[in-house]
């Protein structure tokens, strides 16, 4: 089973990891896109997945704890999945890097 990793930086301090497995016909089987900030360490912020065998999204606090999880009801194969994780990332990254490093000041999250 071929498979990959990748960053894209979007800025200094903030990248998205990809990480994916295909099938022999090319179709992605395993998945991970990640937003990650790098306060002091690397901390993941958002993380699409199909860890449950379903697409769905992780955020994650500063402690590095899931607090909320969307199924995106999308399911084998997931190669739309995770180029739809990627995109959203891309275009999103400022609003989730904001609320992360809010909740590292406040130490609130929910």
């Amino acid at each position: 089973m071929p498979s990959g990793t990748w960053v894209i930086w979007l800025d200094q301090d903030i990248q998205i990891r990809t990480r994916m497995a295909l099938d022999r016909r090319g179709n992605v089987t395993h998945f991970t896109v990640q937003l990650e900030v790098w306060v002091g360490k690397k901390r993941p912020v958002v993380r699409y997945d199909n860890a449950h065998e379903e697409a769905h999204i992780d955020y994650i606090d500063p402690q590095g704890v899931t607090y909320d999880k969307v199924w995106l009801n999308l399911r084998k194969p997931f190669n739309v999945a995770m180029t739809r994780a990627e995109n959203e990332l891309k275009q999103d990254y400022p609003a989730h890097v904001e609320r992360f490093r809010q909740q590292m000041e406040t130490g609130q999250w929910s």
